[in-house]
């Protein structure tokens, strides 16, 4: 007997009016990721991960980004949306120079994940992982894809469990990267009597 459970997936749709969108966020990226106290660089990549103000992303670019596709996602996989909805539990942006990379993680705090394209200057390297990538001995649990197929202007929306990364890129590349999780009321715990 065997019982399998669902499998992650990964997602991507255009994102409706991309270049306008890209037209007045990336010169506030590129000005931003030259000196300014709110990003921090790793593995050279220019974040935004620890700062959660963006006065120049509208609310309007919100919806062409995250919550219209998140929409389309649930229909098109048949997922039951949550009663209370959803909210945004972070949003941030990477400014990856040449070489730059980010290493293999989850985000474990949400329970969906985006990834925006906002500029690629070639094809994009995120890089998904099989469900139980962490076993060295197994090729069947070692899967990944690199979505290269998967270009500037689409967003990528993925359980956030789904270990992923961001393979050294040759040239610029901008994301905009967010969290979401349900609103649901958590019920509490009780236990004996």
């Amino acid at each position: 007997m065997i019982y399998k459970f669902d499998c992650p997936f990964v997602f991507w749709t255009e994102v409706k009016n991309h270049k306008s969108i890209k037209n007045q966020i990336l010169p506030f990226i590129k000005k931003l990721s030259e000196n300014n106290t709110c990003t921090v660089t790793s593995d050279k990549a220019i974040s935004t991960y620890y700062h959660q103000s963006y006065p120049y992303i509208q609310h309007t670019m919100l919806e062409d980004i995250i919550w219209k596709p998140l929409d389309e996602m649930m229909t098109t996989c048949g997922i039951e949306k949550p009663v209370n909805g959803y909210k945004l539990d972070g949003l941030w942006w990477n400014n990856y120079q040449s070489g730059g990379f980010t290493k293999v993680h989850k985000h474990e705090r949400a329970d969906w994940s985006g990834i925006y394209l906002l500029h690629l200057e070639e094809p994009n390297t995120t890089t998904f992982y099989a469900q139980y990538a962490q076993h060295p001995n197994s090729n069947y649990m070692s899967q990944y894809k690199t979505f290269d197929e998967v270009g500037e202007g689409n967003v990528m929306i993925f359980p956030s469990g789904m270990q992923h990364a961001a393979l050294p890129c040759t040239s610029n590349r901008i994301i905009i990267s967010f969290d979401i999780i349900y609103n649901e009321r958590k019920i509490d715990l009780v236990v004996g009597s």
